[in-house]
């Protein structure tokens, strides 16, 4: 079964997920949507070294390949990981980073994922207070 729908001026197909019987949401083609865009840490101690896991959905039809992340500023982030092979339709990967707190004062720093979805470029940001120890 499936049904159309015009939200945002975009073509949105709710599509049956044979897996759960429950409505997906998808858009034509491959197409990146992230939990969160931005990560704040409030205020943290200087040298403690921060994970953050960004996960995204392929809320797509088609697969979703990240092409490449980049970091704003490699002395505050430091990417850890990505999904790198095909994000199926419905499926979740993950952007992995450390956050550096080694420079004190307020600190934002952007991280930018390039994928073949219909928003080919997303930003990510991370903020953090670094207070010396």
């Amino acid at each position: 079964m499936a049904i159309s729908a015009n939200a945002q001026q975009q073509r949105v197909n709710l599509v049956a997920d044979p897996a759960t019987s429950d409505f997906v949401p998808t858009v034509q083609g491959a197409e990146i949507q992230f939990e969160q865009l931005t990560h704040d840490f409030g205020d943290i101690v200087q040298n403690a070294n921060l994970d953050i896991n960004f996960r995204f959905t392929n809320i797509g039809s088609e697969p979703l390949v990240l092409f490449d992340v980049r970091q704003s500023c490699a002395a505050c982030i430091t990417i850890e990981n990505w999904t790198r092979e095909p994000i199926m339709p419905g499926q979740e990967g993950v952007v992995a980073i450390r956050y550096n707190s080694n420079l004190l004062g307020q600190r934002s720093s952007t991280i930018t994922v390039m994928s073949n979805g219909r928003s080919d470029r997303v930003i990510l940001r991370v903020n953090g207070n670094i207070n010396p120890r």
